[in-house]
């Protein structure tokens, strides 16, 4: 377990959006469809909404210090498995980099849905938590959609 504080929570789910939203944009380089490049660049841009919503919620005048420096224990195990995703090799297949954008994303709902479940936190934070979660699991079907039209992808 790892302690946190729910300005130190935000300030990681920040940084995964980044990565995410890196992640898509360099994926994007690897694929030569038409159909899955442009999922990719509109996953991106989403990416970067869910960036400007956590920054927003840091600077959101409503919320105290004190809410923020509260502190929750988090997975050790889940907070590295979010951040270490396979990486996209020179000769992957669109379908081997859509697989790993699955996991990405089923990773990032994965945290979202473990900081609903701690206390005491703000109604603000969990309403946006909740809606990134749902946004994650909606990036996720996308995929999976886009994977079963390029073939099987078990």
């Amino acid at each position: 377990m790892r302690e946190l504080t729910v300005k130190n929570i935000i300030e990681f789910a920040i940084q995964i959006e980044k990565e995410s939203n890196a992640f898509y944009e360099n994926a994007k380089n690897f694929v030569k469809e038409e159909d899955p490049k442009k999922l990719l660049t509109q996953l991106a841009s989403e990416e970067i909404d869910h960036q400007n919503r956590l920054l927003a919620l840091l600077n959101e005048k409503s919320l105290q210090p004190a809410e923020l420096n509260k502190t929750h224990k988090l997975s050790r195990d889940l907070l590295d498995r979010i951040v270490q995703t396979a990486e996209i090799k020179e000769n992957s297949s669109t379908l081997e980099i859509l697989k790993i954008a699955l996991e990405r994303e089923n990773n990032t709902k994965e945290y979202y849905a473990m900081l609903l479940t701690l206390s005491n936190i703000d109604e603000n934070i969990v309403d946006i938590f909740s809606d990134l979660q749902a946004q994650e699991e909606g990036h996720a079907r996308k995929i999976k959609q886009r994977m079963g039209k390029l073939g099987s992808w078990d």
